[in-house]
């Protein structure tokens, strides 16, 4: 009498798993959204901008320090939590007033960008970004 041998393999193919592994990984990345951001939207100069002469009544000065404080040139120190209550304020007195941020090359970068935000939610639209001179 012969016996059958009844072994069931424990193995199982691996031939199509890369198959498969890759065909995942491209639904993955055609499915995801990424979230994109939108920023203040600022319109950077070129090689052919020129200088333009403003009035200075229709400039307001912030300058941003490296411990962390904002002066208003010619108004003195305002708190970030206050600045667009005041922005709002120059913007309604002045409609052509252009707000110069002035950064110490110190100061916090987060700063600046808690400054634009603030400036954003005031609706300022003409802002000038500059680097103070060391020694002011």
């Amino acid at each position: 009498m012969i016996k059958k041998s009844s072994k069931v393999s424990a193995e199982f193919s691996t031939a199509s798993m890369s198959d498969i592994n890759f065909l995942l990984l491209i639904f993955f990345l055609v499915t995801t959204m990424f979230a994109v951001e939108k920023g203040l939207p600022m319109a950077l100069p070129g090689q052919q901008s020129k200088s333009v002469k403003l009035k200075k009544d229709n400039v307001v000065v912030l300058q941003a320090y490296a411990n962390g404080s904002i002066v208003v040139r010619g108004s003195g120190p305002v708190r970030l939590e206050d600045l667009k209550q005041f922005v709002e304020n120059k913007l309604i007195q002045n409609s052509k007033a252009v707000i110069v941020i002035e950064t110490h090359p110190d100061a916090d970068y987060g700063l600046m960008i808690d400054i634009l935000d603030e400036l954003r939610l005031a609706q300022a639209e003409r802002i000038s970004l500059r680097t103070m001179k060391t020694g002011t």
